[in-house]
């Protein structure tokens, strides 16, 4: 390591293994026409006229920025690097050097410009024509648009992949159909991309997430070993967003991710439960064992009820018509509970805000948990590795080291 990496005493032990399962880049507006190419200029160019946020580390219109020059301190890298001047935020060559001061090993990487502003613009089924208008483009193009964004980050995501194995980008796909999403998701994995990303508030490829016809898409991902991400985009798609609209829930932080309004933060974890739900008691994970899902930025509160939830419903099933299981047995019933199923195909990070010690003393689910730094995202906060150390103190360095090192091996293997 080029530095020794600053960690509590309790996490000191696994420095050099630790695996981050959400982190980003943050390349700013100013250059994306010059990384990403021309497709993403009407969207780098809405982004540079808006204003500025003060105290939002996170704003992508950056016009103070001067390049990825800002030194990496282990005494302060926890604390000051967010937003699109944090170091190696944009020049990935560098970030090797930052995880290493940080004591990551692999690291998860999701887009924070164009490729997640596509992904949330396609994911917008209903009354495009203002952010079109927006965009300087007619209504008819919004979505292809949102489709070559992808691509365009995509492309860039490839060729940071193949330079540096240890960061593991995640290409967002898309897909009307399931042929489509098969397609886009093919593209990826065929040039060494490692995990994928949909968009939980949609249906994926237009059907259900436990449809069979998603069948080939399911065994792709698994035979390649590419871990399917539900990472935070346009989760207000999910649900009406009217009902945010009211004068108590107005004047909450806003980040270019989360909205901090207690309807929000009640509310947008849905779009990911709803997608991990279907596929549990839809059978998707026993048809395909070894397919590996990873749940970012939705908060972690809410697995561990979901497990519960199901395994009532599995042991009291009642249905009327036998189905046939992928061990060949009959029944309704799943042949493992969903708790099983989600300890051993899901992994769910967690905010360093979150008492994930408690999660696991009241639910279980010890395997599902993983840390995260959402690097350089302000939402990740400050010193969160001590933080989450804390809450899982009490139950001893073997869970812990699960948290921040085994249970990540799933999503980001060697």
């Amino acid at each position: 390591m080029s530095a020794v990496p600053s960690l509590p005493e309790n996490v000191a032990p696994f420095a050099g293994r630790i695996l981050d399962i959400d982190s980003h880049e943050m390349i700013p507006a100013q250059i994306w026409v010059e990384v990403f190419g021309d497709v993403v200029k009407p969207y780098a160019d809405r982004t540079l006229a808006s204003s500025k946020r003060a105290g939002n580390f996170n704003e992508l219109n950056a016009p103070d920025y001067v390049g990825d020059v800002r030194e990496i301190d282990p005494e302060t890298v926890w604390i000051t690097g967010k937003g699109p001047n944090a170091p190696a935020a944009s020049d990935m060559g560098r970030r090797v050097e930052l995880m290493d001061t940080m004591g990551i090993n692999r690291q998860l990487m999701f887009a924070s410009g164009p490729g997640h502003g596509g992904l949330t613009m396609y994911a917008f089924r209903k009354n495009v024509a203002p952010l079109a208008a927006s965009l300087g483009i007619a209504e008819d193009e919004f979505h292809t648009l949102a489709r070559r964004m992808m691509d365009a980050q995509n492309n860039w995501s490839v060729e940071t992949a193949r330079r540096i194995p240890r960061l593991r980008p995640v290409a967002q796909i898309y897909g009307d159909t399931p042929e489509e999403l098969i397609a886009v998701a093919k593209s990826v994995i065929d040039r060494g991309i490692r995990a994928v990303q949909v968009a939980p508030a949609i249906l994926p490829g237009g059907v259900s997430a436990a449809s069979n016809a998603l069948d080939p898409f399911y065994a792709m991902l698994a035979e390649a070993n590419v871990a399917l991400t539900l990472h935070i985009s346009n989760e207000t798609q999910f649900l009406d967003p009217e009902w945010n609209n009211a004068r108590a829930f107005e004047g909450f932080k806003q980040t270019t991710e989360l909205l901090m309004s207690p309807w929000f933060l009640q509310t947008y974890h849905l779009a990911a439960q709803n997608f991990i739900g279907t596929m549990v008691a839809g059978g998707v994970f026993d048809r395909h064992p070894t397919l590996r899902v990873a749940v970012a930025e939705f908060t972690g509160h809410w697995i561990g009820p979901l497990a519960h939830q199901l395994d009532i419903w599995h042991d009291n099933n009642q249905a009327m018509h036998p189905m046939m299981f992928a061990d060949g047995s009959e029944g309704r019933r799943l042949p493992m509970r969903p708790s099983e199923y989600i300890a051993r195909n899901v992994r769910v990070s967690v905010f360093d805000f979150e008492p994930v010690g408690e999660y696991i003393q009241k639910n279980g689910l010890e395997d599902v948990y993983c840390f995260m730094s959402d690097y350089p995202h302000t939402e990740g906060g400050k010193r969160p590795v001590d933080k989450l150390a804390a809450s899982l103190e009490p139950l001893g360095q073997r869970v812990m080291e699960k948290f921040f090192v085994t249970n990540g091996e799933l999503i980001l293997p060697e």
